[in-house]
C-alpha cells in the first residue's frame, strides 16, 4: 500500500452516523489519518446537532472508537465567501462545485489519497462532489456509497448509535468512475477551468492516436477510413470510390487492427464502423477538410 496518506472526505447532512460508519469500515482496509465533512451552513438546528455529534468522535483528534490519532474538520460550502444554506439554484450548484474542487485540489497537491463518502446530505451535493471527484481523481482515490439495511436505519436514525457491529449488516459499495485526473494538472483555480483542460489533453491524446493509425495505412485504406468517418455504409463506400464491398470490408479489417492496437483495446471488446465515426469524424473535419 502506498505510504501517502489517506483521508475521508463525506458529504453530511443530518444522518451523522453515515461518517462514523463509512469511516469504521474504511479503516479495516485503509490508514485513514483525517476525515473532512463538507456541509451547507449550519443554519437548521438538525444540521448543528450533526456537526456537534461527529465532533464528539474526536476529541483532540482522538477517534474515541479506536484511540487512533484522527484530525477531523468540518468544512462549509460557500458562495462568495458566505455559507450557502441549500442548493437551490444554478448559482449554489457552481458554488458548491468549486468548493469541493478547491479542497479536492488542495489535497491532492498534498498528495493524499483520497476517499469520497457521497451518502450523506443532500443528493445533489453528493451528484456534485462524484463530479469534482471524477475530475480531479487518479486511480489510487475511491468513491464510496454506503449500503445500510432498513432495520438498522431505524436504529440508528438521527446519529442515535453513531457505530453498529458487523452483524447490524452495514457495508460499503465502491463508486465506479473514469479517473481523469492524470489528465489535468493538480491545483486548477477553478473547476471549469480544470475541466476544460482535461478535456483539451483527452482531446489532444485521441488526437495523436488518429494519426497514428493514419501514418500507418495504405492510400486506399485512407480513403475508406475517410468514408466511414463521414458516417457511410460499406455499400455506399463501395459505390463512391468504385471499388467492391469485399474491398472495403478488406480495409475495415485493417484498420479495425490497427484501431485495437493504438487505442490498446482488449480482443474480447467488439468494435463496429461506428468507432470510426466517433474516433474520426472531428479528426477529419479539422484536418483534412477537402
Amino acid at each position: 500500500m502506498s505510504k501517502r496518506p489517506h483521508i475521508l472526505l463525506a458529504t453530511l447532512g443530518g444522518q451523522p452516523q453515515i461518517v462514523t460508519f463509512t469511516l469504521d469500515l474504511l479503516l479495516k482496509d485503509f490508514p485513514i489519518s483525517h476525515v473532512i465533512v463538507m456541509h451547507p451552513g449550519a443554519n437548521s438546528e438538525k444540521m448543528q446537532r450533526s456537526l456537534r455529534q461527529l465532533q464528539a468522535e474526536f476529541v483532540g483528534d482522538i477517534y474515541q472508537a479506536t484511540g487512533q490519532t484522527i484530525h477531523y474538520r468540518p468544512h462549509v460550502i460557500k458562495m462568495d465567501d458566505e455559507p450557502i444554506g441549500d442548493i437551490i439554484d444554478d448559482e449554489h450548484a457552481d458554488a458548491t462545485l468549486e468548493t469541493i474542487h478547491q479542497l479536492i485540489a488542495d489535497l491532492k497537491r498534498q498528495r493524499y489519497h483520497i476517499h469520497i463518502s457521497i451518502t450523506g446530505g443532500r443528493r445533489m451535493m453528493g451528484m456534485l462532489a462524484a463530479c469534482v471527484a471524477a475530475i480531479n481523481f487518479d486511480r489510487h482515490d475511491h468513491i464510496w456509497h454506503i449500503y445500510t439495511p432498513d432495520e438498522t436505519v431505524a436504529q440508528v436514525k438521527d446519529g442515535a448509535r453513531m457505530h453498529v457491529s458487523p452483524e447490524a449488516g452495514v457495508r460499503l459499495i465502491r463508486g465506479p468512475f473514469i479517473a481523469l485526473g492524470a489528465y489535468i494538472a493538480p491545483g486548477q483555480t477553478s473547476f471549469k477551468t480544470a475541466e476544460q483542460e482535461q478535456q483539451e489533453q483527452i482531446d489532444q491524446q485521441e488526437r495523436r492516436r488518429c494519426q497514428s493509425v493514419v501514418d500507418l495505412i495504405t492510400p486506399g485504406q485512407l480513403k475508406v477510413l475517410k468514408a466511414f468517418a463521414r458516417g457511410l455504409r460499406t455499400s455506399q463506400i463501395a459505390r463512391q470510390l468504385s471499388i467492391s464491398e469485399a474491398t472495403v470490408h478488406s480495409h475495415k479489417h485493417t484498420l479495425f487492427q490497427h484501431c485495437r492496437t493504438i487505442w490498446d483495446l482488449p480482443a474480447s471488446d467488439s468494435i463496429d464502423y461506428h468507432f470510426f465515426y466517433q474516433k474520426f469524424g472531428t479528426y477529419f473535419e479539422d484536418n483534412y477538410k477537402s
